[in-house]
């Protein structure tokens, strides 16, 4: 596959070669969560980041109409009580578009 792609334990980023999308998945429902966080290139919808996040098990992708994914970064938690999400930490970002 060409593209950029993050992993960590059961979660995995992907953005293909041409920066159209992003896809976010989780290899497992296990209680482990995984979101992606990124931004687009676009300087006109520079607001704050876009987040998807991965159903337990599954797969989610997202995308912008007015840019590419510039930089995204993956991260990952578990579920707590109540099954609410508590997120530990974020892997370093990825940076597709360049800095």
């Amino acid at each position: 596959m060409s593209g950029w792609r993050d992993s960590y334990v059961d979660g995995t980023v992907t953005v293909p070669a041409d920066r159209s999308s992003i896809r976010i998945c989780d290899g497992k429902d296990d209680g482990h969560v995984y979101k992606a966080v990124w931004h687009n290139d676009n300087p006109l919808d520079a607001r704050k980041a876009f987040e998807v996040r991965a159903p337990q098990g599954a797969c989610a992708t997202d995308d912008s109409f007015w840019g590419s994914v510039k930089v995204f970064k993956l991260c990952y938690g578990h579920l707590g009580a109540s099954r609410l999400v508590v997120w530990d930490g974020c892997k370093a970002s990825v940076w597709p578009g360049g800095r």
